[in-house]
């Protein structure tokens, strides 16, 4: 939910969301939003007021696993999730107009390969970001049964 709030906000506005915001998570994006206005400023040597995110997603992480000691020197295993979120910093030209919030622009932003690629020390982008399926496709060989 956080994702779709952010894309196509300008920077500046999207981390005055992430200021005003009550959810739990919010500190952290914010955090992470100042950090990317930094390395594309420093590095990328874009400019702060015409900067904007063009996606942003969130995945699912990886799990890391605890110890949950108990009784008579037996254990289990506790299972703790992770979760990751991607952004796309991008810079507004001239001319340019800023991304919109229906799922059909969305989709056509996920399909192209123009993304940047940020060459941060211990930062490798291997997968794309992760887009929501396309809700108008049509449903190929349903089940004949219900499926819960």
């Amino acid at each position: 939910m956080i994702g779709n709030q952010i894309t196509g906000l300008p920077m500046t506005e999207a981390i005055r969301q992430m200021q005003f915001s009550s959810k739990k998570a919010a500190t952290r994006i914010k955090h992470s939003l100042v950090w990317a206005r930094k390395n594309a400023m420093f590095q990328k040597e874009m400019n702060p007021d015409n900067m904007f995110i063009k996606l942003a997603r969130v995945g699912k992480g990886k799990y890391r696993k605890r110890l949950d000691p108990k009784a008579r020197g037996r254990y289990g295993i506790i299972r703790v999730p992770y979760a990751h979120m991607k952004y796309v910093v991008w810079e507004k030209q001239k001319d340019e107009v800023p991304v919109g919030r229906n799922a059909e622009e969305r989709a056509l932003l996920a399909g192209g390969n123009a993304l940047p690629r940020r060459d941060v020390k211990g930062f490798k982008l291997y997968n794309k970001a992760w887009m929501p399926l396309n809700e108008r496709k049509p449903v190929i060989n349903p089940k004949p049964y219900y499926n819960w």
